[in-house]
């Protein structure tokens, strides 16, 4: 019970990111493609909007840390949300190209 209220304020952490990060990786999308997409998806966007959250939000992590997750964590389970955003984001992208 307690592992589902972490990875539930994870996300919620995670969702607080997730708009930044792909605000910044659509450039990359425009000028490199979809590859450079994917790769600015889970490192560049993904540091810029840890950047912004640490600039804009520093009191947040103390309402993490008193649920248990430290800024590390929190950093590790949002990475892996955003990981396993772009991976079915490319399964559903592939499933519909081969589709129509």
């Amino acid at each position: 019970m307690r592992i589902i209220k972490k990875l539930g304020n994870a996300f919620e952490f995670f969702k607080g990111t997730i708009a930044i990060n792909l605000a910044v990786s659509i450039l990359p999308l425009l000028f490199g493609g979809l590859l450079l997409f994917n790769y600015s998806v889970v490192s560049f966007g993904f540091a810029i909007s840890l950047a912004v959250k640490e600039i804009n939000s520093k009191k947040e992590y103390l309402f993490y840390f008193n649920n248990g997750l430290s800024k590390g964590a929190l950093w590790f389970y949002s990475w892996c949300f955003n990981f396993i955003l772009l991976i079915s984001g490319i399964f559903i992208f592939n499933l519909i190209n081969r589709l129509f």
